[in-house]
């Protein structure tokens, strides 16, 4: 993998990349950068193109006038993906970068296919708790991420909070991109049951549960969640 920077009309967005064939975009969680991800690499068949973005407010990308809503995220993704020509990628989104992949698909982005790993959108989330657990939440992800700031991250999450971006049941109905929900067993952030509505609701998806597995299973079952990415990727791509 190697760290680049495209500069867009919104700014500069920095991603890791490795070069194949048949593009993937991995969205990031809230308070992370494109690097969580980068422990799927060595599972990963080289005729994946992979790219790995830090959203904006975080990481190394840096956008100017940036609202700290979802919303933003998906029009800096669809300019990092029309800047470097990426056409019809796979979205993968863990969280909150689930969230923004959910919208991109829902505003017409082409996408070849969509995982939603312990995906926000439709989830309690923490900033609707009392200000205590919003700040507790907060240092949580500063803690991971200590080089992000702390004021923007704040601003995403009371943003996420108002609901106005949540996605909806008919949305969801909608959505016609074959779709994978991907969840660890031991999500205590957003449980399982949030992985049986989406399944419920997006129609074919399929429901792949990695057992022991948290928030994160990219990071902790890195080889499981690259298994379910390459098979699924091979009904949509048999060349691979």
């Amino acid at each position: 993998m190697q760290r680049r920077e495209i500069h867009t009309d919104l700014g500069t967005i920095s991603y890791l990349h490795r070069h194949g064939a048949i593009p993937i975009i991995f969205l990031h969680g809230l308070g992370g950068s494109g690097n969580n991800w980068i422990k799927l690499e060595q599972y990963l068949d080289d005729r994946f193109d992979l790219y790995m973005p830090d959203l904006a407010g975080q990481g190394r990308t840096k956008i100017v006038n940036y609202d700290h809503t979802v919303e933003m995220q998906c029009s800096v993704i669809a300019s990092f993906a029309d800047g470097l020509g990426i056409r019809r990628p796979a979205l993968v989104g863990n969280s909150y970068g689930g969230w923004v992949a959910l919208r991109l698909i829902l505003s017409g982005m082409p996408a070849s296919r969509l995982f939603l790993i312990d995906s926000a959108g439709i989830n309690k989330t923490a900033g609707e708790g009392t200000p205590e657990s919003r700040e507790a939440f907060l240092d949580r992800i500063m803690k991971m991420n200590p080089g992000n700031s702390r004021e923007s991250i704040r601003q995403m999450i009371i943003n996420n909070a108002e609901g106005r971006e949540k996605i909806t049941s008919a949305e969801l109905e909608s959505i016609a991109v074959p779709t994978a929900i991907i969840w660890g067993s031991e999500d205590r952030i957003i449980p399982m049951e949030y992985a049986s509505k989406l399944h419920s609701l997006i129609g074919g998806s399929d429901l792949e549960i990695i057992h022991g597995a948290g928030h994160t299973p990219q990071t902790s079952n890195p080889a499981e969640v690259a298994g379910i990415i390459s098979r699924l990727m091979q009904e949509s791509h048999p060349q691979v």
